[in-house]
């Protein structure tokens, strides 16, 4: 694993030795871990979230968005409410 340098304030690197003595790591495992859980959540951020409707369905509305109109046309018909 190749060696990288880096300076931190004096407020954070406490703030680090402090989180890493919590969880019971060293620094550097906390620190790695830290940069690799910040490197997920950027990836997860960039993927386009997906829009109605999902599947094309020749111009049906999907169920999804028309809930509240599906419940109040037969809420209670069946008898068992």
């Amino acid at each position: 694993m190749p060696e990288v340098s880096l300076y931190l304030p004096e407020d954070i690197q406490q703030r680090v030795a402090e989180a890493a003595r919590v969880h019971r790591m060293t620094e550097e495992d906390y620190m790695r871990d830290a940069i690799r859980r910040a490197l997920v959540e950027e990836a997860l951020a960039e993927r386009p979230r997906p829009r109605l409707p999902v599947f094309e369905l020749g111009g049906e509305t999907l169920t999804a968005e028309r809930v509240d109109e599906i419940l109040t046309e037969g809420f209670g018909e069946d008898g068992l409410v």
